[in-house]
């Protein structure tokens, strides 16, 4: 049904603008002018590009891919958590539902576009379709570079809050993440606290200065870990960037 929409649009266009250009004209003026074809062809050639954006399979939920059928088509919605190169050329993706915590792994086939490694980064939110295989113990999904989508920076979707409730997806990962650096008080350092609820991390800066920033909304790009001795979490920044 889409690719008949888009078809006849296509079809539209031509005559339309045929139509346009040669209009009739009223005091040597013509009834359409530049600027009135111009806002309609726009308007013909966006509803073009939302239909095609809206074409394939609806998206389907993490936590739900375990009741599809081997062999559906699916189009999944998620977070990056990790990514592995083969020696053959494919990549392994672990894709996350914050929400649930549920996981899915993909793997991605060469395709015409880059391999998600020389783009994608942990952390950033992803739309991929691909082909549900069950023949495992836990579903995967097999796709192709080119079926791969970013939707959003790291730095756009994690949050302190986010980050703490999963960090077992994120332990060892190099990750951009959002908050407040505030003072942890007692003299124990500062802390990254959630923007909008009372969710912290404790930064250990080492030798990286970042006591001018303090008070300040930033992104770190930092490595998040879990100090098992003082059963806590960690984040081990090496580079700022002071929101506007």
């Amino acid at each position: 049904m889409i690719v008949f929409e888009m078809v006849f649009l296509l079809h539209v266009l031509e005559p339309l603008m045929r139509y346009c250009l040669q209009s009739p004209r009223v005091a040597n003026h013509a009834v359409f002018g530049e600027k009135t074809i111009a806002a309609v062809l726009m308007c013909l050639l966006s509803s073009i590009v939302l239909l095609g954006s809206s074409a394939g399979p609806p998206i389907v939920e993490i936590p739900s891919i375990q009741a599809i059928e081997d062999g559906t088509v699916v189009k999944i919605l998620g977070v990056l958590v990790d990514i592995r190169v083969y020696g053959s050329g494919a990549e392994g993706l672990t894709v996350a539902d914050l929400d649930s915590g549920a996981i899915i792994r993909v793997i991605s086939s060469v395709g015409i576009k880059p391999q998600p490694s020389t783009y994608v980064h942990v952390g950033d939110e992803v739309i991929i379709v691909g082909q549900v295989a069950k023949s495992e113990s836990s579903p995967v999904i097999f796709s192709k570079s080119d079926d791969l989508t970013v939707l959003r920076g790291s730095d756009l979707v994690l949050t302190v809050e986010a980050v703490s409730e999963n960090w077992i997806l994120f332990e060892g990962d190099t990750i951009r993440i959002k908050g407040v650096l505030r003072p942890a008080g007692s003299g124990l350092g500062l802390r990254l606290y959630d923007f909008s609820g009372p969710s912290s991390i404790v930064v250990t800066a080492g030798s990286f200065d970042i006591e001018d920033f303090v008070g300040s909304a930033v992104t770190l790009t930092a490595t998040l870990d879990f100090d098992h001795v003082l059963s806590m979490l960690t984040l081990s920044p090496y580079y700022v960037v002071v929101e506007q």
